[in-house]
């Protein structure tokens, strides 16, 4: 068990696991393998229980906490950042209290990490409907049988597969009435079956596998957050930010170590022909330049945002804010990956034939950035619901089964 007992005892060990993760970094790509042992680390180090509330056993740190534990494991290994921004999301929720999580799903889950590292992600996007921001129902389904559901339907993409315990998942009951909601789902119950499916160009280690429900038993309270279809899922208004500012995170880490890495690639090569360092070079001092740009413009954005959300939640007007805080981490996410992407592509130009090189970094850090363009909710449609806010007005996307639908927009202001 981790010996850490505050917030700032558990991140002064981030740099140093980040150093170590590194180390297998490469072969996890190459292989597409998750590395698992590095979850172990984690939870040794104290950092898996960083974002639980104290009363409850944990560090009880916050969301500006968070930001600063995956943008530094992101630096050394880019799969394990990511996993450990989707196991707070889901932790930092519970630690709001909001009454969002039943309270015995919370304990079994908060216990279940302090004991013994236990990683929970969510399991939302399908092969057919895709995201639920698309407006699809879910055609994964519940029927009740006695005092519990069988559950089956088929999940996409669902990151850490390998190393989680937990599933959050969303499905719709055969109820006469059905309702839709969230199931928590053992990840070793019988009747999960794992498809291989993940081969990408990026975030190649992530374990980010189809899952197969087939008739998955569960108790009939791991069903919570229900509502009737009709009205659709009632998302914990706290989620969206926890996501969207620790997805943005994880990718601010991978350009930070590109960063790292051409400088010190800079300072140290001389090619025979110039007789000095590649740093005593004009354009270098300028491209180095611009990436200290975005780097620190996407530093301040994300741990400035963290704060304001903490500072909101101690002061007990979180829900007064929530509009302004989740606008805020839209734009965010928005503007963090469009600049870890810029600054891992120049990394790699400025590199050269060692920058496309499998035997170095660079091409690896440009092509996990890449990979953050996948992540919902896509570009245009957080443009859209910006544009919208800004001129009163929200787009409203109906529940649908089948049939499309026309979005509709419906104004806030006269």
């Amino acid at each position: 068990m981790t010996h850490a007992r505050t917030p700032a005892s558990a991140l002064a060990k981030a740099p140093e696991l980040a150093r170590l993760f590194a180390e297998g970094a490469a072969a996890a790509d190459r292989d597409g393998r998750l590395p698992v042992d590095n979850f172990r680390r984690l939870h040794e180090s104290g950092l898996l229980q960083l974002v639980i509330r104290r009363d409850r056993g944990g560090l009880g740190g916050g969301l500006a906490d968070a930001v600063r534990a995956v943008s530094t494991i992101a630096q050394g290994e880019s799969a394990t950042a990511l996993i450990l921004a989707m196991h707070y999301i889901q932790h930092g929720q519970i630690a709001i209290e909001s009454g969002y999580w039943p309270q015995a799903l919370a304990d079994r889950l908060v216990r279940s990490s302090l004991e013994r590292g236990a990683l929970i992600n969510a399991a939302y996007v399908e092969p057919v409907n895709g995201s639920l921001a698309h407006g699809a129902v879910p055609h994964t389904r519940a029927r009740r049988v006695g005092d519990h559901w069988l559950l089956s339907g088929h999940k996409k993409y669902v990151t850490g597969i390998d190393g989680l315990s937990w599933l959050r998942t969303i499905g719709v009951t055969d109820e006469a009435e059905p309702r839709i909601g969230f199931f928590l789902v053992p990840a070793d119950a019988p009747g999960i079956r794992v498809e291989r499916t993940w081969n990408t160009l990026g975030m190649r280690s992530t374990s980010s596998e189809d899952v197969i429900f087939e008739d998955v038993r569960l108790p009939l309270e791991n069903f919570f957050g229900d509502a009737p279809t009709a009205e659709g899922l009632r998302n914990s208004p706290f989620d969206g930010i926890w996501y969207l500012l620790l997805v943005a995170a994880v990718y601010h880490g991978i350009a930070q170590a590109a960063r790292d890495d051409i400088v010190r690639f800079a300072r140290e090569h001389a090619p025979g022909s110039l007789g000095a360092p590649l740093a005593s070079l004009p354009r270098f001092q300028d491209a180095i330049g611009q990436i200290e740009v975005w780097q620190t413009a996407a530093r301040r954005l994300l741990h400035s945002i963290g704060r304001d959300y903490d500072e909101a939640v101690s002061a007990g007007n979180a829900d007064e804010r929530l509009d302004g805080l989740a606008a805020d981490a839209s734009v965010a996410r928005l503007a963090v990956i469009r600049d870890a992407i810029q600054v891992t592509s120049l990394a790699l130009e400025l590199a050269g034939n060692r920058g496309v090189s499998r035997d170095n970094a660079f091409e690896r850090y440009h092509r996990d950035t890449l990979a953050a363009r996948a992540h919902n909710p896509q570009a245009h449609l957080t443009r859209l619901n910006l544009g919208n806010r800004a001129l009163g007005q929200k787009r409203v996307t109906p529940l649908r089964d089948g049939a499309a639908q026309a979005d509709r927009i419906e104004a806030l202001v006269p």
